[in-house]
C-alpha cells in the first residue's frame, strides 16, 4: 500500500509537468506554422504603419511596390527567420501560461469560467509580451530595411546594431506598447476562441451528439479569435511598430501619428491585418488542438 501511494504521488507530480511540456511543444509548432502563413501580410501591415500615406497611399500600392522592387522572398519574407522562432516561443509561452493559470484558478479560486478565461488570457498575454518585444523589434526593422536609403540587413547585424546603439535594454524598445497590446489582446484572443468553441459544443449536446468539436468549428473559432485580437488592439500595435522602427517613446509615437494623420493613422494597415488574421489563427488553434488530442 505504501509503495502504491508513492507511485500515485509521483504520477500526480509528473502530470502537471507533462501537461506543461505538451503545451510548450504543441504551441511552438502551431505558432511557427501560423507565422509562415501570416508573414507576407504582416510585412505590408508594418510598412503601412511606419511609412506615410505619401509613400503608400493604399494597401495595394504597398503590395505592388514591394513585389516590383524587391520580389517575393526579399520583399514579403524579409526577416522571417526571427519571427518564426519568436512565434514558436510566443505561442509556447501563451498556451502554457494560459493553461497553467486556468488550472490554478480552477483549483484554488471560485472564479466563474468566464473570469478564468479573462484572467488567464491577460496573464498569458503579459508573459508573451516579454518574449515578443525583442523578436518584433528585429522583425520590424528588417521589414522596412529595404525602403528609402536603408540597405537590406540580416538578423544578427540588426541585433548587433541595436546592442551597440542602445545596449541590452534597447531590445525591449516598445515594450510598453507590446504589453498593452498582448495583455488586452490575450483576453480577446482566448475568450473569443473558448466561447465560440463552447457554443458549438453546446449545440452538439442539444442535438444529442458527442462533445468533440468538428474541424470547421475549430477553424471558425480560431479565425474569429484572430479577428477579435487584431481589431481590438490595432492602435497599440501601430504605436509599437512606430516605437520600434523610429526608437520613439509611447507618447512621442502617439503624438507624431496624430499630427501627421489623425486618428485614422492608428488604423493604417488594419484591412490587410484582418485578412491575414483569419487563416493564420485558424491554423494556430487547429494545429494546437489536433496535436493535443494525439
Amino acid at each position: 500500500m505504501e509503495t502504491d501511494s508513492l507511485i500515485i504521488s509521483e504520477r500526480s507530480r509528473q502530470q502537471p509537468r507533462n501537461e506543461a511540456l505538451r503545451d510548450i511543444v504543441n504551441g511552438s509548432v502551431a505558432g511557427a506554422l501560423g507565422k509562415i502563413i501570416e508573414y507576407p501580410f504582416d510585412t505590408v501591415k508594418v510598412r503601412l504603419q511606419t511609412q506615410g500615406a505619401h509613400i503608400f497611399p493604399t494597401t495595394w500600392s504597398c503590395i505592388r511596390y514591394t513585389y516590383r522592387n524587391e520580389g517575393i522572398l526579399k520583399g514579403f519574407f524579409q526577416g522571417i527567420g526571427s519571427p518564426i522562432c519568436g512565434s514558436a516561443l510566443e505561442n509556447a509561452v501563451l498556451f502554457v501560461s494560459y493553461n497553467q493559470c486556468a488550472r490554478l484558478l480552477e483549483k484554488h479560486t471560485n472564479c466563474s469560467s468566464l473570469q478564468q478565461i479573462i484572467l488567464s488570457g491577460a496573464f498569458a498575454g503579459s508573459c508573451a509580451s516579454l518574449v515578443l518585444t525583442p523578436v518584433e523589434l528585429v522583425k520590424c526593422k528588417l521589414q522596412v530595411s529595404n525602403l528609402g536609403s536603408h540597405k537590406p540587413v540580416k538578423i544578427l547585424p540588426t541585433i548587433k546594431q541595436v546592442l551597440k546603439e542602445s545596449g541590452v535594454g534597447g531590445l525591449w524598445q516598445g515594450q510598453s506598447g507590446t504589453f498593452i497590446r498582448e495583455s488586452l489582446g490575450g483576453i480577446a484572443w482566448f475568450a473569443t476562441y473558448e466561447l465560440l468553441k463552447d457554443h458549438f459544443l453546446q449545440r452538439h449536446k442539444d442535438g444529442g451528439a458527442d462533445g468533440i468539436n468538428k474541424t470547421w468549428e475549430l477553424l471558425v473559432s480560431g479565425g474569429s479569435a484572430g479577428l477579435a485580437f487584431n481589431a481590438s488592439i490595432f492602435p497599440a500595435d501601430t504605436l509599437k511598430s512606430k516605437m520600434q522602427t523610429e526608437q520613439r517613446s509611447l507618447l512621442s509615437s502617439a503624438t507624431k501619428i496624430m499630427r501627421q494623420a489623425g486618428l485614422s493613422g492608428f488604423y493604417r494597415g488594419l484591412g490587410i491585418t484582418l485578412v491575414r488574421a483569419v487563416p493564420a489563427n485558424a491554423v494556430v488553434f487547429y494545429t494546437f488542438e489536433t496535436l493535443s488530442q494525439m
